[in-house]
């Protein structure tokens, strides 16, 4: 547990500075994006980390249409890890800093 805990913290730490120095070399505010850059990181961590779902449906429908067979479904199931757990916290420690910035 407390390895997963560092692991999200450094990951954290890697995605901020990652979006900060882009945001030098690239002229956009880091305020404005940098909860939207964490959101986007979150789904894209979350669904190359999982199985089974509705794209698999998709692809299995597909199949069993080819084929004429019925495919067995799979149920989604997730293998997240510290760098997910990272950009979920980026993404809210900068919704709460942007939430403070504006309001």
């Amino acid at each position: 547990m407390k390895r997963i805990v560092q692991q999200s913290v450094v990951s954290a730490f890697v995605i901020g500075l990652v979006v900060w120095i882009a945001s030098l070399l690239v002229p956009f505010s880091y305020i404005d994006w940098s909860f939207f850059i964490g959101l986007g990181l979150s789904v894209i961590f979350f669904l190359f980390n999982s199985s089974g779902g509705p794209t698999s449906k998709g692809v299995n429908y597909a199949a069993a249409l080819s084929v004429f067979q019925r495919q067995e479904e799979e149920e989604l199931k997730t293998d997240v890890g510290g760098v997910f757990f990272g950009s979920v916290l980026y993404t809210l420690v900068s919704f709460i800093t942007m939430i403070f910035v504006y309001f």
